[in-house]
């Protein structure tokens, strides 16, 4: 295939595959977390963790210093409570939306193990015509491991605070396009692992950071950003792609298959004019698909960069992915090897433009 020629399509996807099929919810990230040190030991000049769990990757040494950021975490639930009669209610981690939600299957990690079960609701034969017409929200809903009562839930290894995940199988699709769980924002610990790899640094440090607790506030990014001191931060992630019905093209103009993202804004951050030109100039030099984007509702770790500190220059990369924060998200294989090819010959020349 063609594909498989020009952009190392087998590999790109094995390694998505990799990341996706670990666990890694907020606060919960260290099965991500040894995948990724685990690829890039051998490319990187050093790699350490923090205090809260990031990973930090160092190449190069440079006086410029430039930041990568990619939250290895993703939405998720925790059990929040157990019924006498053995059902399991949730709550939250990340941002979900409940429609998704009945009858998919879960996982609760419990310090026993694995524990298995389904998201349960109202048999629809026995709903109101008012309750088939409307979404069942998160607190109707249940987990069903197929316990008698409580304490079988209890004989389980369940309590409250176990990290529930929603079981998601990544398969292969046409046209280079795959759908898997978590791609908001395992895309992105691929995209930053193959950077590092890949990249040659000339005249800069650079800092791969693997960070936590984004999909609940930002949280892990704030640490090495402030400690780290770096002159330029580049955040990569994942960008919401409206080229599906019951989307216009106005409200979310990204596409699959399209190109690497160019994060110009969002709800609380406005991409720096240096990294602006630098990222439009490489994508034209090197000929890389691209497609920009202005959002109006969410934002990304960018948003902390101006936070930290006096102050910094900071950008976003991303990915277009289809039905995000959902159970199942589809990409495309090449608009990810694009923003990786984005952002490599980007440090090629990042010394120019700071």
């Amino acid at each position: 295939m063609r594909f498989k020629k020009k952009y190392g399509g087998v590999k790109m996807k094995q390694l998505l595959k990799k990341f996706v099929e670990v666990s890694g919810i907020s606060g919960s990230e260290e099965n991500v977390k040894n995948l990724m040190k685990k690829e890039l030991k051998n490319h990187v000049d050093k790699i350490h963790e923090d205090k809260v769990g990031n990973l930090i990757s160092v190449k190069g040494k440079g006086k410029l210093k430039v930041m990568l950021t990619a939250h290895m975490d993703e939405i998720g639930f925790m059990v929040k409570h157990v019924t006498e009669k053995g059902f399991i209610k949730l709550n939250p981690v990340g941002g979900w939306d409940p429609k998704v939600l009945p009858s998919q299957r879960v996982k609760i990690y419990t310090e026993k193990g694995v524990v298995h079960g389904v998201i349960g609701t109202k048999a629809i034969h026995l709903q109101e015509k008012d309750e088939v017409e409307k979404a069942f929200k998160l607190k109707q809903l249940f987990v069903d491991i197929g316990a008698k009562d409580k304490k079988d839930v209890e004989k389980a290894g369940v309590r409250v605070g176990d990290y529930v995940e929603v079981v998601g199988e990544f398969t292969e699709l046409r046209n280079n396009r795959v759908v898997g769980r978590c791609f908001d924002n395992r895309i992105s610990c691929v995209v930053l692992t193959e950077v590092m790899k890949r990249v040659r640094p000339k005249g800069i440090t650079l800092y791969g950071v693997g960070t936590t607790q984004e999909e609940i506030g930002l949280k892990g990014a704030r640490g090495p950003m402030f400690d780290l001191n770096p002159d330029v931060i580049i955040a990569l992630d994942t960008e919401i792609a409206g080229d599906h019905p019951l989307m216009e093209e106005e409200e979310a103009p990204l596409k699959l298959g399209a190109g690497a993202v160019i994060g110009l804004q969002d709800a609380a951050y406005i991409m720096d004019k240096r990294i602006k030109k630098m990222l439009l100039d490489t994508a034209k030099k090197h000929k890389i698909p691209h497609q920009l984007c202005v959002a109006s509702g969410g934002t990304t770790e960018a948003t902390l960069a101006i936070l930290t500190r006096e102050g910094k220059p900071g950008g976003l990369v991303g990915v277009p992915v289809r039905h995000i924060h959902s159970t199942d998200e589809m990409a495309d294989l090449k608009d990810i090897e694009s923003a990786v090819k984005l952002v490599v010959k980007s440090l090629e020349s990042i010394t120019k433009y700071f």
